[in-house]
C-alpha cells in the first residue's frame, strides 16, 4: 500500500461515516460510526485502520498534513474510543459491575462470546492521563490515587480506569444535540457544569480521556502518530482546557520539580493484565 492509497483509504472511511470539522475544529460524522455494535475492542476493522494509518504516516507522522486532514484522522481515534467502551459496558457490565469488573469479564470471556478467552490486556505507566491543575501539583492532586491504563494486546485500544474503577473518559461528559451531533463549544459544557468542583471533575474527564493507538507498540510511530498530533490536531475544547492542565514530568530535572514526577511504580499490577514496559 502506498503512502497516497493509505492516506485516500482512511479518508475515505471518514468521508463515508459524513466526516467534517466543524466550526469549534472537531470532527463529526453525519451518518455516525457505521462499525457494528458487536465488533470488540480487539477486532480487525479496528487493526486495519490502524495498519492503514501507521503504513502512510508511520514514518513522517501526521503533523505534516493540511489540518482538515489531519484533524480528521486523529480525532477519529475518539470515536473508536467511545465505541469501545460502549461495548465494555454493553456486552459485560452487569448489576453490581464496576467498569473494571466488566473489564475483567471481557477479558475471561471466551472469543464465541466476544472476549479476549483469557488473554490479558497489556498494562503500561498512565503519565498523560494523570494531569492536574496548573496551581496544584500531581503530588497534591493525583499522587496515591492514580488512574490506570490497560491495552487490548494488539495494543491498539485503550482503557482508562480512575479511582472509583469507573472509565475515566471524555465520552463520560461529551454530549449530542438533537442533530446527534457533539456539542463541541465549550460555554455549553461551563454552563452545564456550574460549580467549580463538578467542572473541574467534568475537565479531568477530558484531559484524562483514553485514546485509540495507531500505532501497534509504544515506539517512535506511537510517538508520531498518537502523542505528537494532539498538539495541533486536538478540537478548540481540548485546547482550551489543557491550558489549565499539566502531565506530570518523567524525571525531577531539578528539586522544585520533585512534587511533579511521576510514580511509575504507582500501578501495583492486577491478575488480567500483563506489564509492556
Amino acid at each position: 500500500m502506498s503512502k497516497q492509497e493509505g492516506t485516500a483509504g482512511i479518508l475515505d472511511v471518514i468521508r463515508g461515516m459524513g466526516g467534517y470539522i466543524d466550526e469549534n475544529g472537531m470532527l463529526q460524522l453525519r451518518r455516525g460510526f457505521c462499525v457494528g455494535a458487536r465488533i470488540a475492542p480487539h477486532g480487525r476493522i479496528f487493526q486495519e485502520f490502524a495498519k492503514c494509518v501507521e503504513k502512510a504516516y508511520g514514518e513522517t507522522g501526521l503533523c505534516g498534513l493540511g489540518d482538515t486532514e489531519g484533524r480528521m484522522i486523529h480525532q477519529f481515534r475518539m470515536y473508536i474510543d467511545r465505541h469501545n467502551i460502549a461495548y465494555i459496558r454493553r456486552y459485560f457490565k452487569r448489576e453490581g459491575m464496576t467498569d473494571e469488573d466488566a473489564l475483567k469479564s471481557y477479558v475471561q470471556a471466551s472469543a464465541g462470546q466476544g472476549g479476549l478467552g483469557g488473554k490479558k490486556l497489556l498494562r503500561e505507566p498512565a503519565r498523560y492521563h494523570n494531569k492536574y491543575p496548573a496551581g496544584s501539583s500531581y503530588r497534591e492532586y493525583q499522587r496515591g490515587h492514580e488512574n490506570k491504563k490497560r491495552l487490548t494486546p494488539d495494543f491498539h485500544s485503550e482503557f482508562i480506569i480512575g479511582r472509583d474503577e469507573a472509565f475515566v473518559s471524555q465520552w463520560n461528559v461529551l454530549d449530542e444535540d438533537e442533530h446527534g451531533r457533539i456539542i463541541s463549544d465549550i460555554e455549553y459544557y461551563r454552563k452545564k457544569y456550574r460549580d467549580s468542583s463538578t467542572w473541574e471533575a467534568a475537565q479531568r474527564q477530558i484531559m484524562d480521556t483514553e485514546s485509540f493507538n495507531y500505532a501497534s507498540r509504544n515506539d517512535k510511530i506511537h510517538e508520531r502518530l498518537d502523542i505528537q498530533p494532539p498538539k495541533l490536531y486536538d478540537p478548540e475544547l481540548r485546547r482550551l482546557i489543557s491550558s489549565e492542565w499539566k502531565s506530570p514530568c518523567k524525571t525531577a530535572k531539578a528539586l522544585k520539580d520533585l512534587k511533579n514526577r511521576y510514580r511509575y511504580r504507582s500501578d501495583k499490577g492486577d491478575a488480567y493484565s500483563v506489564s509492556n514496559s
